[in-house]
């Protein structure tokens, strides 16, 4: 009887210590939390975006040339990989690389053309050429308010519509227009100021031409 309850104690002993390992097995101990953060955050192959879009520049945006043979150096900037430099119109002009990141346009026929250049990431930019004959002047170039005058009329020759005109001096005079007939514009004196004024134009293309109004005392 003694010899049975003996070995019915170790039974019951083995069958604890048993339990107590199941139990060890089926616990995680986690006291860094990385399984955590894993089971949170599986890991994923997908590419991640990128922080700020990348864009491709060139300078300058627009170059003026009056003559075969004449040459202009345009500088990119930013983008992937290297440069690749093209021209919308091989008869007026060609394009050669020139370092890393610069190229020579070539004028062969004076007349508009767009330099252009590309990246290995697909990125896009563009310059254009013009003729002299495109660029801009105001008509009068300079005027002078006598007496009681404030009012004077500007018109625009050259560049391409539409225009936006400007004062220099709003304390002085402003500026007024029509989006319709933007080639025009009026300029009003402020009664009582003097000094002298600078009226500008921009065209679409970002050529600027000014002219000058002179407000003299009496």
């Amino acid at each position: 009887m003694h010899f049975i309850r003996r070995y019915f104690g170790l039974g019951i002993l083995f069958l604890a210590l048993a339990f107590i390992m199941t139990g060890c097995e089926g616990e995680k101990n986690d006291s860094t939390g990385s399984e955590a953060y894993f089971d949170n955050n599986p890991y994923s192959s997908d590419e991640r975006p990128d922080a700020l879009p990348i864009t491709l520049d060139i300078t300058p945006s627009i170059a003026m040339l009056d003559i075969v043979g004449g040459e202009v150096v345009f500088t990119a900037s930013g983008g992937v990989g290297v440069y690749h430099w093209s021209v919308s119109n091989d008869d007026n002009g060609q394009v050669s690389s020139s370092g890393a990141n610069q190229c020579i346009y070539l004028c062969k026929k004076v007349g508009n053309n767009d330099v252009i250049v590309t990246d290995d990431g697909g990125h896009f930019a563009s310059a254009h050429i013009t003729p002299v004959t495109d660029a801009m002047s105001v008509t009068p170039a300079t005027v002078t308010l006598k007496g009681t005058e404030r009012y004077v009329a500007f018109t625009v020759t050259g560049g391409t519509a539409p225009y936006t005109w400007t004062s220099g001096n709003a304390s002085l005079g402003v500026i007024s227009y029509s989006a319709s007939t933007s080639y025009t514009a009026g300029y009003t004196a402020v009664s009582g100021a003097y000094g002298e004024n600078t009226i500008s134009v921009r065209d679409a293309e970002g050529r600027v031409a000014t002219a000058s109004v002179e407000q003299p005392e009496p």
